[in-house]
């Protein structure tokens, strides 16, 4: 059976979009986090940095872990609104999208 999507709603989309970019930003920021705690054992020497008990490297760490995922979340949410909004402006005038599905 063949259906078509005529329009999104605006808020459940920016919803998943949200979610979305709050996922990818916490993976993006632990690989930030790990590059740059990594990146601080090698400006210091191994003993050295066991005794500092906060360096650059770690708050920068610490920043990329907290502050990517707010900002990829905002960044996805502000995205989702505009695709919902676009396609639903398209769709009145071009048609939705068509699919099909099993019953």
């Amino acid at each position: 059976m063949e259906k078509e999507i005529k329009r999104f709603d605006i808020g459940s989309v920016a919803k998943v979009f949200f979610f979305i970019g709050l996922i990818l930003g916490l993976l993006v920021g632990m690989v930030f986090a790990i590059i740059f705690v990594i990146a601080g054992l090698f400006a210091f020497e191994p003993q050295s940095y066991a005794t500092l008990p906060f360096t650059f490297s770690t708050a920068f760490a610490l920043i990329g872990v907290i502050a990517f995922p707010i900002m990829y979340g905002v960044v996805f949410t502000i995205y989702g609104i505009i695709f919902a909004g676009f396609y639903n402006i398209i769709s009145k005038s071009v048609g939705g999208i068509k699919a099909d599905f099993i019953e």
